[in-house]
This record gives structure tokens, sequence and C-alpha cells, in this order.
């Protein structure tokens, strides 16, 4: 069984092309499962997505059971309830904004929280925040507002800010998962997160609960399959180096789901899209070459 190591000798151990594939897994997965979720969405409620979605992670995670009977081992449990609170919020908006946008335009303005991550490590851990950050988050944020600025309906337009706060919220659990890393197993982190996900959205999904066809199966299996590897590679690339470093490399997402949009959906980005997506992958792109280096 290994032991929980502290961070500096995790940080050890990894490398800065260790974190940026893991980040790549995550987006990739994520995008994977986002797709997913969406062809559902026209049958299924985003809370009960969400919470199968939760609860299959926790199933799938609580198999290891090395991991299962370490639960008694976990360490800063003010953090794991942050990370909680923040990671249900941000897992329910996203859901929900993906049934009333298109997949591309929600999945850019969740990608922001990018921007959001070293300013939120900086209130939350800490970590120092320059110039370049800043600016890169205000310049995300202006890309955001055009993104959205083109939505010819009232469902687009909620699900345009439904999505930015799964955005903020999602930036906030990051932290904490960064935080949590320092003193916790990655796996370890991703089981008590599942669990207490499914608890949390079990009775707002009982309320609402339509019950899923056969066909539906194998799609909500993958929904949770790519949520438990996409939890799992963040959590092992902020393991691997500061969260300014990885937070950006996120932006995988927006071309993949784009792609997934266009194919599966028929979600073809319009011009007031593909400019502010410019502007956000821009700011990612200051953070990710000038803040790492806290200027």
């Amino acid at each position: 069984m290994a032991s929980i190591q502290p961070e500096s000798s995790m940080r050890a151990a990894s490398s800065p092309l260790t974190a940026v594939s893991w980040a790549a897994v995550s987006a990739v997965a994520f995008s994977s499962g986002a797709a997913a979720a969406k062809f559902l969405s026209v049958k299924l409620p985003p809370a009960e997505l969400a919470f199968i979605r939760a609860a299959l992670a926790a199933v799938a995670i609580a198999g290891l059971w090395r991991y299962a009977t370490r639960i008694r081992e976990a360490r800063d449990l003010g953090w794991h309830a942050i990370r909680l609170v923040l990671g249900v919020v941000a897992g329910y908006s996203f859901m929900h904004a993906i049934t009333l946008a298109p997949i591309a335009l929600v999945s850019l303005i969740y990608f922001s929280r990018v921007l959001l991550v070293p300013v939120a490590a900086r209130f939350m851990l800490g970590e120092r925040a320059g110039w370049a950050i800043w600016a890169g988050a205000a310049l995300g944020t202006v890309g955001v507002v055009v993104s959205a600025g083109g939505a010819p309906s009232v469902d687009l337009g909620l699900g345009a800010a439904i999505a930015a706060l799964a955005a903020i919220s999602s930036a906030g659990s990051q932290v904490a998962v960064r935080r949590l890393t320092a003193s916790n197993d990655p796996a370890l982190i991703v089981l008590i997160f599942s669990i207490g996900s499914a608890l949390a959205l079990g009775p707002a999904a009982a309320a609402l609960w339509v019950q899923p066809t056969i066909p539906d199966i194998p799609v909500l299996v993958a929904i949770g399959a790519f949520a438990v590897v996409a939890q799992f590679a963040a959590a092992k690339a902020f393991a691997a180096a500061p969260a300014p470093f990885v937070a950006p490399f996120d932006f995988l997402t927006v071309p993949a789901s784009a792609a997934a949009g266009a194919v599966l959906f028929g979600e073809v980005p319009g011009l007031e899209m593909v400019a502010g997506g410019a502007l956000v992958i821009a700011g990612a792109a200051l953070v990710a070459s000038l803040g790492k280096t806290g200027r």
C-alpha cells in the first residue's frame, strides 16, 4: 500500500511533461463525457444525469478496494468539503447548461475557468498572481461576453449564464484539488468527491427521475467512466505542477467539444463564438506564458 507523500516529494517524482500529459487526458475525457451527456439531455433531466455520473464514478472507484478501505486516511476534511460543494455546483450547472445551449459554447465558457484558477489560487492558497494572470482573466472575460453575445434566444442566454456559474465554481474546486493533493492520494480525492456528489444530488435526482431505456445504459456508463478518467487525470496533473501551469492546457476541451457538437448535433459555431473563443484562448496563453513567472 503506497503511503501518502507530502507535496514536495510528489512534485519531485513528476515533471512538467507528466503534468501536461495528464491534463490532456483529462480534457479529452471531459469532452467525451460532455458529448455523451448532451446526447441524453433530451431524455433525462440535468439532476439525474449529474447524479448518475457521480454515482457510477463512485462505484467504479470504490471497486478498487485498496482505495475504498483507505477512506479513513483522508486528510484536510475541510478542503474536501469545499471541493465537494464547489464541484457539485459546477457539475450540475454544466449539465443544465448543455441542455440549453450548444455544447461548443458551453464548453468554451466552462474552459474560461482556467483563467480563474490562478486568481482563485491566489486567494485560496496564497499562490502569487502577477499582472499577466489578471490581464489574462480580464481578456478571457471579454471573450466570454463576446462569444455569448450572439445568443438568439433566452434559453441560449440562460445556458451561457449557467455555464459561467459552472466555470467559477469549477475554478475553486480545482484549487481545492490542488490543495488536497499535498496530503491525499489522487484516487482517494476522486472517491470521496464521487460519493459525496452522489449523496448530495440524490434527492434532486429522485424528485425528477425519468426511467432510462435499455439503449441509454451504455451511454450512461460511458458518462460515468469518462468522469472517473477526467477527475483522476486532473488530480494527477495538479499533483505534478502548480495550478497556474496546469490549468491552461485544458484548452483542448474547446476544439474537441466544437468537433463533437458539429459532428453529433449539427451545432456549427458562429462568428461571435469564434471571435470570443480566440480571446479566451489568448487570455489562457497569456496566463500560461507569463503567469507562471509571477510577472
